[in-house]
């Protein structure tokens, strides 16, 4: 999928201008104009063209997902399997023989997972140069296009704006397959697949597939983990803001039990109002016991992964 991006049609975007040249006295400047376009763009020979990373990067998030669907699939697979075990409904070798078949699915999707993520981080990369290269050739052209005071021309926009926009538009859709599996599903994933190559039911043990799957999920986890700290940041702060609101509706109903006690207000009113502040609080409280559940889910999740690592390195 790399080798795409070493290649660049010569064409440039604005070779349109050519074809339509603004009569004077706007035409030496529009001549500039194309002048230093044509030097940067032949000291980049590594431009791209969009159609070209479009067609690419659609193939891998096509497969993406195909390989993301199959994990979750053989996941629940396994979770199935494990209270079957517990009920009694298969036997302790009938488990390890459909475990071991299914461990090496999962095995063989999550390097591909790998693979594919691996890939599309770099294709958004250069997709992001690429937009920001082209941004910068509009602004410039823009910048001429007002002072020579040109009138606009739809064609012209199409052709100047369209790159700018194809090459946003497939940054968000790497950006949206790239985050489309959760936090919490693909630690547990990376969790599950650690313990089967522990037990020597997906890989065998020491052979240089299972230290590539190591290295493949310890890559991941450190991506995840990163990510995780950000995000974990902001989840603290909210749960911050709802305590702060959590004690202000507290406040709220001692005040009012205060406000009924010497009789400034009457039942109906009181029973009303306690009613809406009681209410407002359980769901603040709610909301603080969710975000702590998650990230203690969260964190525990990293943890075993990082034991799992360290007890097979």
């Amino acid at each position: 999928m790399v080798g795409f991006f070493f290649k660049r049609s010569k064409k440039s975007s604005y070779n349109f201008l050519e074809e339509s040249r603004v009569v004077d006295p706007y035409q030496k400047q529009l001549d500039v104009f194309q002048a230093s376009s044509q030097e940067r763009k032949s000291s980049s020979s590594l431009r791209v063209s969009v159609k070209q990373i479009e067609d690419d990067v659609e193939e891998d998030l096509r497969d993406l997902q195909s390989y993301i669907e199959d994990v979750k699939v053989v996941s629940l697979q396994l979770e199935e399997l494990r209270k079957m075990l517990r009920s009694g409904e298969v036997s302790e070798s009938t488990c390890v023989l459909i475990r071991e078949e299914l461990g090496g699915q999962l095995s063989m999707s999550l390097e591909e997972i790998f693979r594919l993520r691996e890939g599309l981080e770099l294709a958004r990369a250069k997709a992001k140069l690429e937009w920001a290269r082209e941004k910068m050739e509009l602004r410039e052209f823009e910048r001429l296009r007002n002072s020579a005071t040109i009138t606009g021309d739809t064609y012209m926009e199409r052709k100047l704006y369209s790159p700018v926009r194809r090459w946003e538009e497939i940054v968000s859709k790497i950006d949206a397959a790239l985050s489309s599996m959760p936090i919490e599903e693909e630690t547990s994933i990376i969790e599950q697949y650690l313990s089967l190559i522990k037990e020597g039911l997906s890989v065998k043990s020491g052979s240089e597939k299972v230290i590539r799957s190591e290295a493949l999920c310890r890559q991941r986890l450190n991506s995840i983990s990163d990510k995780w700290a950000s995000t974990r940041r902001i989840k603290i702060e909210q749960v911050m803001n709802l305590e702060i609101k959590s004690s202000q509706i507290k406040e709220e109903i001692e005040e009012l039990k205060v406000r009924f006690a010497v009789g400034e207000i009457d039942q109906s009113a009181y029973e009303y109002r306690m009613s809406d502040l009681q209410g407002r609080l359980k769901k603040a409280e709610k909301e603080i016991s969710d975000i702590r559940n998650h990230m203690d889910e969260i964190d525990m999740r990293i943890f075993r992964c990082s034991e799992l690592l360290r007890g097979d390195s």
